[in-house]
Protein backbone atom coordinates (compact mmCIF):
# COMPACT_ATOMS: atom_id res chain seq x y z
CA UNK A 1 0.00 0.00 0.00
CA UNK A 2 1.41 3.30 -1.25
CA UNK A 3 1.73 6.06 1.89
CA UNK A 4 1.73 9.07 -0.64
CA UNK A 5 -0.66 11.84 1.01
CA UNK A 6 -2.27 12.18 -2.72
CA UNK A 7 -2.53 8.25 -3.77
CA UNK A 8 -5.99 8.07 -1.56
CA UNK A 9 -7.28 11.31 -3.91
CA UNK A 10 -7.67 8.87 -6.99
CA UNK A 11 -9.65 6.73 -5.43
CA UNK A 12 -12.41 9.27 -4.26
CA UNK A 13 -16.00 9.42 -7.04
CA UNK A 14 -15.46 12.58 -9.71
CA UNK A 15 -19.37 12.59 -9.14
CA UNK A 16 -21.34 14.81 -6.26
CA UNK A 17 -24.33 14.98 -6.29
CA UNK A 18 -24.56 18.71 -7.35
CA UNK A 19 -22.21 17.94 -10.14
CA UNK A 20 -24.39 14.75 -11.84
CA UNK A 21 -27.06 17.45 -11.51
CA UNK A 22 -25.19 19.96 -12.92
CA UNK A 23 -24.03 17.75 -15.89
CA UNK A 24 -27.72 16.46 -16.59
CA UNK A 25 -28.57 20.11 -16.54
CA UNK A 26 -25.72 20.62 -19.01
CA UNK A 27 -26.93 17.87 -21.63
CA UNK A 28 -30.69 18.80 -21.41
CA UNK A 29 -29.79 21.98 -22.56
CA UNK A 30 -27.35 20.13 -25.54
CA UNK A 31 -29.70 17.90 -26.72
CA UNK A 32 -32.34 20.78 -26.91
CA UNK A 33 -29.79 23.11 -28.83
CA UNK A 34 -29.22 19.64 -31.22
CA UNK A 35 -32.70 19.34 -32.03
CA UNK A 36 -33.26 23.28 -32.59
CA UNK A 37 -29.62 23.57 -35.27
CA UNK A 38 -31.91 20.24 -36.68
CA UNK A 39 -34.72 21.56 -37.58
CA UNK A 40 -33.10 24.71 -38.89
CA UNK A 41 -30.89 22.91 -41.02
CA UNK A 42 -34.12 20.56 -42.26
CA UNK A 43 -36.04 23.88 -42.95
CA UNK A 44 -32.66 25.60 -44.96
CA UNK A 45 -32.44 22.36 -46.91
CA UNK A 46 -36.15 22.72 -47.72
CA UNK A 47 -35.48 26.47 -48.86
CA UNK A 48 -32.28 25.30 -51.15
CA UNK A 49 -34.31 22.50 -52.50
CA UNK A 50 -37.28 25.39 -53.31
CA UNK A 51 -34.67 27.43 -54.41
CA UNK A 52 -32.80 24.97 -56.80
CA UNK A 53 -35.92 24.24 -58.44
CA UNK A 54 -37.09 27.68 -58.66
CA UNK A 55 -34.34 30.31 -59.51
CA UNK A 56 -31.40 28.01 -60.57
CA UNK A 57 -33.78 26.08 -63.21
CA UNK A 58 -34.48 29.47 -64.73
CA UNK A 59 -31.64 31.99 -64.40
CA UNK A 60 -27.96 30.83 -64.60
CA UNK A 61 -26.70 31.93 -61.68
CA UNK A 62 -23.20 33.08 -61.12
CA UNK A 63 -20.74 32.56 -58.09
CA UNK A 64 -21.33 36.66 -57.73
CA UNK A 65 -25.19 35.84 -57.25
CA UNK A 66 -24.29 33.19 -54.75
CA UNK A 67 -22.33 35.72 -52.55
CA UNK A 68 -25.45 38.19 -53.16
CA UNK A 69 -27.80 35.81 -51.78
CA UNK A 70 -25.79 34.44 -48.73
CA UNK A 71 -25.27 38.28 -47.69
CA UNK A 72 -29.18 38.80 -47.79
CA UNK A 73 -29.91 36.09 -45.56
CA UNK A 74 -27.51 36.35 -43.24
CA UNK A 75 -29.03 40.11 -42.84
CA UNK A 76 -32.59 38.82 -42.72
CA UNK A 77 -30.87 36.26 -39.81
CA UNK A 78 -29.56 39.51 -38.29
CA UNK A 79 -25.83 37.96 -38.62
CA UNK A 80 -23.92 41.37 -39.31
CA UNK A 81 -20.26 40.11 -39.11
CA UNK A 82 -21.25 37.27 -41.98
CA UNK A 83 -22.93 40.05 -43.86
CA UNK A 84 -20.06 42.47 -44.01
CA UNK A 85 -17.29 39.63 -44.37
CA UNK A 86 -20.01 38.63 -47.90
CA UNK A 87 -20.45 42.58 -48.66
CA UNK A 88 -16.52 42.45 -48.64
CA UNK A 89 -15.99 39.93 -51.22
CA UNK A 90 -18.31 41.55 -53.12
CA UNK A 91 -17.29 44.74 -53.19
CA UNK A 92 -14.12 42.76 -54.65
CA UNK A 93 -15.94 41.85 -57.73
CA UNK A 94 -17.94 45.22 -57.89
CA UNK A 95 -15.29 48.02 -57.70
CA UNK A 96 -11.97 46.40 -57.78
CA UNK A 97 -9.10 48.48 -56.33
CA UNK A 98 -7.05 50.90 -58.29
CA UNK A 99 -3.45 49.86 -57.10
CA UNK A 100 -4.84 46.70 -58.71
CA UNK A 101 -4.15 48.25 -62.41
CA UNK A 102 -1.01 47.25 -64.28
CA UNK A 103 1.61 50.15 -63.91
CA UNK A 104 4.96 50.20 -66.11
CA UNK A 105 7.60 52.10 -64.68
CA UNK A 106 10.67 52.97 -67.12
CA UNK A 107 13.87 54.58 -65.23
CA UNK A 108 16.15 56.21 -67.83
CA UNK A 109 19.26 57.36 -67.15
CA UNK A 110 20.56 61.11 -68.40
CA UNK A 111 24.24 59.86 -68.57
CA UNK A 112 23.24 57.29 -71.46
CA UNK A 113 21.16 60.23 -73.30
CA UNK A 114 21.92 62.85 -76.12
CA UNK A 115 20.61 66.12 -75.52
CA UNK A 116 18.87 65.58 -78.79
CA UNK A 117 16.95 62.45 -77.32
CA UNK A 118 16.46 64.22 -73.83
CA UNK A 119 14.81 66.97 -75.67
CA UNK A 120 12.55 64.46 -77.12
CA UNK A 121 11.82 62.73 -73.83
CA UNK A 122 10.84 65.57 -71.99
CA UNK A 123 8.48 66.60 -74.81
CA UNK A 124 6.94 62.87 -74.58
CA UNK A 125 6.64 63.43 -70.98
CA UNK A 126 5.01 66.88 -71.02
CA UNK A 127 2.55 65.94 -73.71
CA UNK A 128 1.16 63.43 -72.01
CA UNK A 129 0.47 65.52 -68.70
Amino acid sequence: MSTHPNSLKNLKPFFTKEKAQSAQRNSVISRKANAVAREELKMSMRDWKLFKTDVLAEADMSSIDVLKVLMHKALLAEDFDTAADLAKSLAEFESPKLARIDQTTTELSVEDMTDEELDRKLNEFAKER
